[in-house]
């Protein structure tokens, strides 16, 4: 009985090894199809694409043109990266089928390639329309493979290399598989934002305004190859001008806007850090910084304006080709000035999630700005400090404790005369001093008075 168990199990296995062998070969062969060189919108009208929109099923980006200027809808008409949109067309345009594939609708969800909305597998739908909003093509991106952001869950079966499954739903059941990725595709409004802003190159002057609890600063240069310099510094203050070495020109980036009616109280703009930057090309920006913004950025909005010069001061003894060279090369550069404040002036309506890092140094109070002075040595409390100790003056003899040769008593007979008298002049000289070591003790000393007995007429 065992026997028979253990042979009917073996049976058992081997057959359903083969049926999933056989379904796996069934499966597979029905959606890899052949290797084809087709182009098949290769004559899609791109430019009569007005408006795409881009959806998934977390976010929507409506592109569309507003006075033949491409802006992101769900930003307020902020304006589109047209180079970005242009790459997405001509990639649709050139599109090369990899291999054409027989795909019905129960392996979709393999693919990646179900409508947004239709559950964890859907993918992204682009659609094109034209200026009526007629609808020009609709395509459902799926799947990625190969790559660094390739989809998950790769299958045996599926192709080596880099691509990406494509359906088009007015194609039934038909799914191309292209080498392009189309990364491109994304729902995210904000990756769609033209992200040319502000570049204050060559900055001259930098005025930081004080705000509650920091004391505020300025900064100047003489040229645009000197230091910073603290304007009205303060005795004892030194600037530290590695703090401050970033600012010589300030060419920030922002992850996304919103627009100018947003409340201050939403961007923490009403109690804004203003910063006020000069450069040598005679731009000038009053900054505000508002309050912390998501992914690691804060509120920022701006006002620019610019005194531009309208003629060229010429050089002495200037030769008239020379001077036709340098006047072209002035109005030429005056021109590509005038176009940058014109396009600067456009994005003031706007408040911008500037990138944290590029705004700390505007943050800093001025005690974060200067050097830190040098710690005097502290007192030991409660120790008075030892006078000093004046050096004896070895030039400087005491006549009290210089020593005079050893006079005999004196009889009456060979009394001293006043001239025998030790008189000044016969004082040894500090050369002669001898060091204490050698100075005789006080008892064989006599002493230099002379005593009653021997005063004359006594």
């Amino acid at each position: 009985m065992k026997r028979q168990q253990l042979y009917f199990l073996i049976g058992a296995a081997l057959l359903l090894a083969i049926a999933g062998t056989i379904f796996q070969l069934v499966r597979s062969a029905g959606w890899k199809g052949e290797a084809t060189d087709l182009e098949p919108f290769a004559k899609l009208p791109v430019n009569s694409v007005e408006k795409l929109v881009i959806k998934s099923s977390k976010d929507t980006a409506t592109l569309q043109k507003a006075s033949d200027i491409w802006t992101v809808a769900e930003r307020n008409g902020y304006p589109a990266d047209f180079t970005k949109i242009r790459e997405l067309m001509t990639s649709l345009w050139e599109f090369k089928v990899v291999r054409q594939l027989d795909v019905g609708p129960s392996q979709f969800g393999r693919l990646d390639i179900l409508a947004p909305g239709q559950g964890d597998h859907s993918g992204v739908e682009l659609d094109l329309d034209d200026a009526s909003g007629k609808s020009i093509k609709s395509l459902i991106f799926g799947k990625t493979f190969g790559g660094e952001n390739s989809s998950g869950d790769q299958e045996e079966e599926e192709p080596s290399g880099n691509g990406r499954f494509v359906y088009d739903p007015s194609e039934k059941d038909k799914v191309y598989l292209s080498k392009e990725n189309f990364y491109t595709v994304d729902a995210s409004p904000k990756s769609w934002l033209d992200k040319d802003f502000i570049r204050a190159e060559s900055v001259k002057e930098i005025e930081r305004a004080s705000s509650s609890g920091s004391d505020g600063w300025k900064l100047s240069k003489k040229d645009e190859k000197a230091a910073w310099e603290l304007v009205d510094a303060k005795p004892g203050e030194t600037l530290n001008t590695s703090v401050v070495a970033s600012l010589g020109a300030f060419s920030p980036s922002f992850e996304d806007v919103k627009p100018a009616n947003t409340p201050d109280s939403e961007t923490g703009l009403s109690k804004a850090v203003t910063v006020n930057l000069e450069t040598f090309d005679g731009f000038k920006y009053t900054l505000e910084i508002g309050g912390e913004a998501p992914e690691q950025s804060r509120f920022f909005r701006f006002k620019v304006s610019a005194d531009l010069p309208v003629r060229r001061s010429a050089e002495p003894n200037e030769a008239p080709d020379d001077k036709k060279k340098k006047d072209d090369a002035f109005n030429k550069q005056q021109e590509t000035l005038k176009t940058r404040l014109a396009a600067e002036q456009k994005l003031q309506n706007w408040i911008f999630e500037v990138e944290s890092y590029s705004l700390e140094t505007f943050l800093k109070p001025r005690k974060d700005i200067l050097k830190e002075a040098s710690p005097k040595p502290a007192l030991n409390p409660g120790v008075l400090p030892k006078p000093a100790v004046p050096l004896p003056l070895a030039a400087t003899p005491t006549p009290a404790v210089s020593p005079t040769p050893a006079i005999p008593f004196p009889s009456p007979e060979s009394s001293a005369t006043p001239e025998a008298t030790p008189t000044p002049e016969t004082t040894a000289t500090p050369e002669m001093t001898p060091s204490p070591e050698t100075t005789p003790s006080p008892e064989t000393v006599p002493s230099s008075s002379p005593s009653p007995s021997a005063t004359p007429g006594t």
